[in-house]
């Protein structure tokens, strides 16, 4: 019989531990296929993105347009304002390349060089100050305390929270100790009472009675203290309780202060980033005039003509105080190529570079060389033009046309086998003269309330292996091309930024990685 029950209870053992081994591959099976099934489910609802590395290079400007070939109006020489004319030469006056156009007083023109030099270093000091100004104070971010704080409260709440736990299982253990010592007395004093006569001794009994009634109010005694023990531990916990949810509120708020002042400082820094960018164009062109001047100053006030011609217009008069606006045009016969171009495009372009042109009845195009870039004059009639034939169109260009959207350029034609009036259409191919530290393709560039910033890749260990999540960067726009965006930024060789996704991808998503072919 035993070893039959005992074979029953083996059978029953194994059925079990087959049952439960069952289960548990189940379990193995099911978590396998939750698996496979999330990263299908990814990889449909996931975007896939494709990302790219910020690298350091020069923007590609690529600019379009049309103009006509004029005849020659030679070259036009300005001069800056508050110079005292000595001498001039006189329209229809031959002139060779380096001969002389005008004689300037050298007392007002070292007054005059000297002021616009430390007009210069003013410039410079201003935009230097800028600089440091855009350079952001040190300081503790608020979230910074605000977490220590959170550190501090969470600490002491689970500090309070163990010492409650512990005192609870200690008074469960307690409780059954009082218990057993209550019943013990009980016992005890029952046993007197009937070793002493039970129910037909009234002294035993009562006695008896009260023995039971001082064990039980001792008990009760000590179970109010523990519970009043018990009551301060939750009181303290619930107060570490509610001084941690203060905390955590106060750094939700530190957090959001601390976001809002990075995008305050960002929108700052864009601002001053386009301040910068204005004076060191004003610090250009002030460096002209004083290169100008001095030009003049080292050919002992003589002013030079730049090319062989004949002199047919001079505005200049003996004796007179220059304003700015005054102009020598030196003919030199031929034909030019004349055209528009938008002023942004203008101030990318400077005297000597190269424009592809093709003209209407004329199979060939033609590489000519930039000889000028200058505004046109809002009156007066005259054209205006750069003595140095540098992008901004100088001095009068700036002065006259500097709100204008429309600039113009020119470009000498070699020999006579042309005729006025026959258009023709260009084509501008150049890199930009300052190399950038980082450049992102447009697609990569976003901007909302808080300013520009682009989305980078941040890997992230989950209990279902490696994932990538966007995380936001903020940037600083610095000049752009058709395809590229210069920037300034916390970016590096190895930042992986998102430049294409095959769904809309915000910060804070996941994604994957798009591979390549």
């Amino acid at each position: 019989m035993v070893q039959w029950i005992r074979h029953i209870n083996i059978k029953d053992k194994m059925k079990k531990k087959t049952f439960w081994g069952k289960l548990l591959a189940a379990f193995f099976v099911l978590m396998a296929l939750s698996t496979v099934v999330s990263r299908a489910a990814d990889s449909v609802i996931v975007p896939r993105v494709r990302l790219e590395r910020a690298s350091s290079g020069s923007l590609n400007y690529s600019f379009k347009g049309s103009g006509s070939i004029i005849a020659s109006e030679g070259k036009l020489v300005t001069l800056p304002e508050k110079l005292r004319v000595r001498e001039i030469t006189k329209p229809g006056t031959t002139v060779e390349e380096g001969g002389v156009l005008a004689l300037i007083d050298t007392d007002e023109l070292t007054k005059v060089l000297d002021e616009e030099k430390a007009a210069l270093d003013k410039l410079r000091l201003q935009l230097q100050k800028e600089q440091l100004d855009a350079v952001p104070d040190a300081m503790t971010p608020q979230a910074y305390s605000a977490g220590k704080s959170l550190e501090l409260a969470r600490k002491h709440f689970d500090e309070a929270s163990a010492k409650l736990d512990e005192a609870a299982k200690a008074e469960e253990t307690a409780a059954a100790e009082r218990q057993k010592q209550l019943d013990e007395k009980k016992k005890a004093a029952y046993d007197t009472f009937v070793k002493e006569g039970g129910e037909s001794s009234s002294e035993a009994k009562a006695a008896y009675e009260e023995a039971v009634r001082s064990a039980e109010e001792e008990a009760r005694n000590l179970k109010a203290e523990k519970d009043a023990q018990m009551d301060a531990l939750i009181q303290n916990r619930d107060a570490m309780k509610d001084a941690l949810e203060q905390a955590q509120a106060a750094y939700d708020v530190a957090q959001a202060e601390d976001k809002n002042a990075a995008a305050n400082r960002q929108k700052a820094s864009q601002g001053s980033g386009i301040m910068q960018e204005g004076m060191k164009i004003d610090i250009e062109q002030q460096q002209k005039k004083v290169d100008r001047l001095q030009e003049v100053m080292d050919a002992d006030g003589v002013v030079k003509s730049p090319v062989k011609g004949t002199v047919t217009e001079n505005s200049l008069a003996e004796g007179m105080v220059t304003s700015g606006q005054e102009y020598i045009r030196i003919g030199t016969g031929g034909y030019e190529f004349r055209a528009a171009v938008e002023k942004d495009n203008a101030m990318r372009l400077k005297a000597g570079d190269a424009m592809e042109v093709e003209f209407s009845g004329r199979k060939d195009r033609q590489i000519l060389e930039i000889t000028d870039i200058w505004a046109e004059q809002s009156s007066g009639g005259q054209d205006s033009g750069s003595a140095d034939g540098t992008a901004g169109g100088g001095e009068a260009a700036k002065g006259q046309a500097g709100k204008e959207s429309i600039m113009y350029l020119t470009a000498k034609l070699d020999g006579d086998d042309y005729a006025a009036g026959t258009e023709g259409s260009y084509t501008i191919d150049k890199e930009s003269d300052i190399r950038y530290d980082w450049i992102l393709p447009v697609e990569a560039i976003r901007e909302d309330q808080s300013g520009t910033y682009c989305l980078i890749s941040r890997k992230k260990d989950t209990i279902l292996g490696e994932e990538y999540v966007a995380e936001r960067l903020n940037l600083v726009k610095k000049a752009k091309d058709v395809n590229k965006v210069a920037v300034e930024g916390n970016l590096d060789n190895k930042t992986d930024v998102i430049i294409e996704s095959s769904k809309e991808i915000n910060e804070g998503d996941r994604f994957q990685i798009e591979e390549e072919d």
